[in-house]
């Protein structure tokens, strides 16, 4: 499996990634850009299928419920 713009993910350890979009960048060339559930942060996520290990594709429902009051 490898991340795709437009998807939600869960790791096995809980956390999730909507990933947003793709960005070129000086150090990492070519590289996805999420969200997380955990964090106030965008962070990088890599294109190759071992940066997918332990994460499986979610649906927006269960990614939103990060937002529900």
């Amino acid at each position: 499996m490898i991340f795709e713009i437009g998807k939600y993910y869960e790791h096995t350890t809980g956390n999730q990634l909507a990933i947003l979009g793709e960005l070129e960048t000086t150090m990492f060339g070519k590289c996805l850009i999420a969200e997380q559930s955990n964090s106030n942060f965008f962070t990088s996520v890599g294109r190759d299928t071992n940066s997918a290990d332990n994460w499986h594709e979610i649906s927006r429902e269960k990614w939103m419920k990060n937002f529900s009051k």
